[in-house]
């Protein structure tokens, strides 16, 4: 089926939304579920929620992401509901950091408040996996930061747990210029977010174990003002 070639691969907007039926865009988002999962793989099925739902099919739009992807989890059976599972974790595993947030913002099984320390968390690996240069990870960075302008804690709270995996993963199996440029990546943004809380932390000991988030990161060395190292490049 020609719906197949529709779903856009790296993340660009598609140009041949024409594809789908007359009315498409106006039925539900299980209703387009439905249809897709009659017409197309269930592979398929997986990228056309995902990218939906993140506004990158022209004219076609998944409003509730939950509620699209739970239609296919429950009609699904056996190989199908295996391949759509597979696939649907494979691209959102794969997605640009601003649409990776974006799309675990929509799914809203973490705490707001988290979404931004998990995602710098669990940045390194994704560096390690892709085989990511430092020129590409900037690049996502800055992306991260434009998509995050509404809600600059986001972006900073990803910073603290980057740097802080930056920190505790420090090896040799990753190139020395990711860890040169990003250990002390966007000071200002840090600093700004850590003086924005004030209010909800001791002001006389403004550092991460005093912000409710940072705090429960026992095993990792904090990443604060105080214990920023001044060497910059």
């Amino acid at each position: 089926m020609a719906l197949i070639l529709i779903i856009p691969a790296c993340g660009g907007k598609d140009k041949n939304a024409g594809a789908f039926p007359d009315g498409f865009a106006s039925l539900s988002d299980e209703q387009k579920v439905v249809y897709m999962m009659e017409h197309a793989s269930a592979d398929s099925v997986a990228r056309f929620i995902i990218y939906a739902s993140l506004g990158k099919i022209e004219g076609v739009k998944i409003d509730t992401l939950n509620n699209a992807s739970l239609k296919a989890y429950e009609t699904y059976t056996d190989t199908a509901l295996q391949t759509f599972s597979w696939e649907f974790d494979r691209v959102a595993e794969e997605l640009p950091l601003h649409d990776k947030m974006r799309l675990r913002a929509l799914v809203g099984a973490e705490d707001p408040q988290g979404l931004g320390l998990t995602l710098g968390l669990e940045y390194m690996n994704q560096i390690r996996v892709k085989g990511m240069s430092a020129d590409e990870v900037l690049k996502e960075l800055q992306e991260l930061k434009k998509a995050s302008a509404d809600d600059p804690d986001l972006y900073a709270r990803f910073l603290i747990g980057f740097r802080t995996v930056l920190r505790y993963d420090k090896n040799s199996d990753m190139p020395k210029e990711i860890y040169s440029r990003f250990l002390n990546y966007d000071e200002d943004a840090v600093q700004e977010y850590y003086n924005r809380n004030k209010s909800t932390s001791n002001p006389s000991n403004n550092t991460p174990d005093s912000i409710p988030m940072e705090g429960r990161l026992p095993n990792l060395p904090t990443d604060s003002p105080e214990s920023t190292p001044t060497d910059s490049i």
